[in-house]
């Protein structure tokens, strides 16, 4: 069974819709997976930054304690050395 250029031709171009069809159905398939990858990430960087943000407000409120305490030590010894002086 011979077949002239025409009909040879015809057949190609009949099946590029189908082959369109399929490779869009594909790329609307990998689409939806990558989207949902990029949620997941974007989910665990937002988690990550809320993270850190509370570790830093922890050692900031640390580091406000111990200022704090230092300078009440301080004061304390102020006053034990005032008290000092005026007991001499």
């Amino acid at each position: 069974m011979a077949y002239s250029q025409a009909v040879v031709l015809a057949g190609g171009i009949a099946h590029v819709p189908v082959l369109i069809t399929a490779l869009k159905f594909l790329d609307s398939k990998t689409l939806k997976l990558h989207n949902q990858k990029a949620e997941v990430i974007a989910k665990e960087k937002e988690a990550a930054a809320r993270i850190a943000a509370a570790e830093l407000e922890k050692e900031k409120a640390a580091q406000a304690q111990a200022q704090a305490q230092a300078q009440a030590k301080a004061a304390a010894e102020s006053q034990s050395a005032e008290s000092s002086t005026s007991d001499s």
